[in-house]
């Protein structure tokens, strides 16, 4: 008797069965996964890149040593002193390089030392600065989440950075200011008429890229004009140009090249598969929701503009800083240089000389304040701290609402007629 089974599987043809199987399976998956791992790393290294030259630009922002004053974010938050500050962005800065090979703990050490650095001093909350921070957070998230988040976390930009500019502010006063280097530069008026048309074009140019890179045939064109408008105003706010905040130079220059990875590749995702792949992440539907709905409350002056994507919009909050002659001549000779006589002043609202506190930050912190009501609070205590009296220095201040106050250092804010 035959104690063995005879009837033996027949193993080749399982294996043949099985490895058919398998192709099929192939088949019906699309073969992006090596190429998502490539433009994920990609997306990755241009982001620590941008955020490394663009923090590089602007060192006295994050160390605790300048003259333009500190804005904590809580009245009793523990600052360091200026050895330990320094230390914080040394290894902020260390961190970002760690990351080409350690992306994870890198950035989660990243993340949360910027954290605390903003607390120290929300003057460190640039644009700039919150998009790469959150495109590096949902980093962290797997890598097909990772970037389904970031694609949609991209688009949000552009939609309300041009509803923001939707406004009376933007179209009176940013077209004639942005394209006044063409003049200088002997460009023939009708080109600047042109360049003109186009800058008032922006908001809607803006909130086109911002939908159309979600359509196949639209996607393209979007990209299109993305790079020529980051092109455009690297030409005028640049050293050949403006030369104002150096911090948005390489910022343009890295948002071409997020784009063109994000939604330049030859297969096309639409808006439906990003959203499928970011809801398995609850993380990713967390933070990349709050991204694009809490600017409506910027609307009511209840989140900050810079965290609604409202820079060069003109669509913020703003203050008038005036100091009379006395004041003026106790101001340390630094601070005097941005001091401007007023021709022609209302002496019930303005003094004979005006503070150019935009020109000190950006001279001393290398980027604009923050254009926020508590920021010019402190900002007007430092600045009134070298006058004697009340009559000495006034603030004119016009929140993210319109309504509008009449500041004196000693008096509570006196709340004039609404501009609105």
């Amino acid at each position: 008797m035959n104690i063995f089974n005879t009837n033996k599987p027949d193993l080749s043809r399982a294996r043949e069965q099985a490895g058919q199987g398998q192709r099929e399976n192939d088949r019906s998956l699309p073969m992006v996964a090596p190429v998502q791992t490539g433009r994920l790393r990609l997306l990755r290294l241009v982001l620590l890149a941008a955020t490394l030259s663009s923090m590089l630009c602007c060192i006295p922002l994050w160390l605790n040593t300048r003259e333009y004053p500190l804005v904590p974010l809580f009245p009793h938050w523990l600052i360091l002193p200026a050895a330990g500050g320094l230390w914080v962005f040394v290894l902020v800065m260390a961190s970002l390089v760690a990351a080409v090979w350690r992306f994870r703990p890198a950035i989660v050490f990243f993340v949360t030392a910027t954290l605390y650095l903003y607390a120290c001093d929300q003057n460190r909350g640039q644009a700039w600065f919150y998009i790469y921070w959150v495109m590096l957070l949902l980093n962290v998230l797997p890598g097909p989440t990772a970037m389904a988040a970031c694609r949609l976390a991209f688009s949000i930009v552009y939609f309300w950075a041009g509803v923001q500019k939707l406004n009376g502010s933007f179209e009176s006063q940013v077209p004639a200011w942005f394209i006044q280097p063409a003049a200088d530069w002997g460009w023939p008026r009708s080109i600047i008429a042109i360049l003109r048309a186009c800058v008032l074009l922006t908001p809607f140019l803006e909130i086109f890229i911002g939908t159309g890179v979600w359509f196949r045939t639209t996607r393209w064109f979007a990209i299109g004009i993305a790079a020529i408008l980051h092109t455009g105003t690297l030409l005028f706010l640049g050293p050949f140009g403006h030369d104002v905040n150096k911090t948005v130079w390489p910022w343009n220059i890295a948002m071409i090249a997020l784009i063109i990875i994000l939604f330049g590749g030859k297969q096309f995702v639409g808006l439906p598969e990003t959203l499928r792949e970011l809801r398995r992440s609850l993380a990713g539907v967390l933070i990349v929701g709050l991204y694009g709905l809490l600017p409506i409350l910027s609307f009511f002056g209840l989140w900050d503009s810079y965290f609604s994507f409202s820079l060069y919009s003109f669509n913020v909050a703003k203050a008038e800083v005036y100091l009379s002659q006395s004041c003026v001549a106790r101001l340390p000779s630094k601070l005097q240089s941005y001091v401007y006589p007023v021709k022609n002043y209302n002496p019930a609202l303005q003094l004979p000389y005006m503070f150019e506190y935009t020109m000190w930050a950006e001279a001393d912190m290398g980027s604009p304040p923050m254009p926020e009501p508590r920021g010019y609070r402190v900002l007007f205590r430092r600045i009134a701290s070298y006058g004697t009296s009340d009559s000495d220095c006034l603030m004119l201040l016009k929140t993210r609402t319109g309504r509008i106050f009449l500041c004196h250092p000693n008096s509570p804010p006196l709340e004039l007629q609404s501009a609105r």
